[in-house]
């Protein structure tokens, strides 16, 4: 495996990452705090940006709890992938998501609720996307989330 030396935590090389699979959530964590959110993100290529993304959008907790640390980086393009896959993963693990949208809104960052919870795709809107997302968020029961939990149900009627 050519990311063996990022299972271990050893010092990574942006050149570790050319061509080689994104295998884990502690490798992606690893690399970032090694080199910085946009050292990791300009040492990835074109496809292994898209699987990362991917990934964040599989609405799996640990791959979406990445997004806060990888928006440190992100350029106009990566922000706007973010942006994307977490709302590719809010019906999926809804939880997960409104843990890391950023709890201000209107400070024009990258994770903000308008930006994940209103529909950002570009292309179509998945089928049925609004009614399965309503009502993923309407399941968040923990008190902590109620008030982004709240935005989000605003932001995704809205759209």
């Amino acid at each position: 495996m050519k990311c063996r030396a990022f299972a271990a935590a050893a010092v990574v090389s942006s050149s570790a990452w050319a061509g080689s699979a994104i295998t884990s959530p502690a490798q992606v964590s690893a690399a970032i705090e090694q080199q910085g959110a946009a050292t990791f993100l300009a040492s990835l290529s074109a496809d292994d940006i898209d699987r990362l993304m991917d990934k964040i959008g599989s609405g799996r907790s640990e791959w979406v709890s990445l997004a806060p640390k990888l928006a440190e980086g992100a350029d106009a393009g990566n922000a706007e992938g973010l942006g994307i896959e977490l709302a590719y993963a809010l019906p999926k693990n809804p939880r997960a998501v409104l843990d890391v949208v950023d709890p201000l809104e209107g400070d024009g960052h990258i994770l903000e609720v308008s930006r994940v919870c209103g529909i950002p795709f570009i292309e179509t809107v998945p089928a049925g996307y609004k009614v399965k997302a309503l009502r993923a968020v309407r399941s968040v029961t923990d008190p902590r989330l109620r008030d982004v939990k709240a935005r989000c149900i605003d932001a995704l009627e809205k759209s």
